[in-house]
């Protein structure tokens, strides 16, 4: 038997974070982004063990304040992203400066300085991951796809996609159908 697994990245992982620190009996808070708050002193023992435990499924464990405001920014980047079409139609300087409380030329002044890449780069790589996700659910046209995901035009959508990924969104579907036909799979 085959079956697909539909998950939230960020759900799974505030639960493995929530699970591991309620074993080490420590007092804390899960913020609305990536952001825990402990409100007691972690030993070194106690901090070791989580980085150990936590970091078996890829989560680590930041304390540098430019890496945390580097993952707030992403996080808010895929928040808005997952929001797609429920997002008002704002600016995506607008909307990181509301919503992390600095300007934006420093948000990209850190962002670009520990990523060496631009904030507007990451934002159109995770529109494309969105794109993909919503054509291999076989629920949307590339039309409806656009909308949702508040590009310009379809063109403009398909101009990114073959950008970041070499193929034409159309060529992506047929890959993934392809795929699936072989695999024995069937469509949602």
């Amino acid at each position: 038997m085959k079956f697909h697994i539909k998950f939230s990245m960020n759900t799974a992982c505030r639960m493995l974070v929530k699970e591991h620190l309620e074993k080490l009996g420590v007092n804390f808070q899960i913020g609305d982004s990536s952001e825990v708050e402990i409100n007691s002193s972690l030993s070194t023992e106690q901090q070791a063990q989580l980085n150990s435990d936590l970091g078996r499924y890829g989560i680590e464990l930041h304390d540098d304040s430019q890496n945390l405001l580097v993952l707030r920014v992403k996080d808010a980047i895929r928040e808005m992203v997952q929001r797609g079409e429920n997002m008002p139609s704002v600016q995506l300087s607008e909307y990181l400066t509301k919503k992390l409380n600095y300007s934006y030329g420093h948000l990209t002044a850190i962002f670009s300085d520990v990523t060496s890449t631009s904030i507007s780069h990451f934002l159109m790589l995770q529109r494309v991951e969105r794109v993909k996700e919503l054509i291999l659910t076989n629920k949307f046209t590339l039309t409806e796809i656009s909308y949702r995901l508040n590009y310009s035009s379809l063109a403009h959508l398909s101009n990114q996609f073959k950008k970041v990924t070499g193929l034409t969104p159309k060529k992506f579907k047929d890959i993934m159908q392809k795929r699936r036909t072989q695999r024995g799979e069937t469509y949602p």
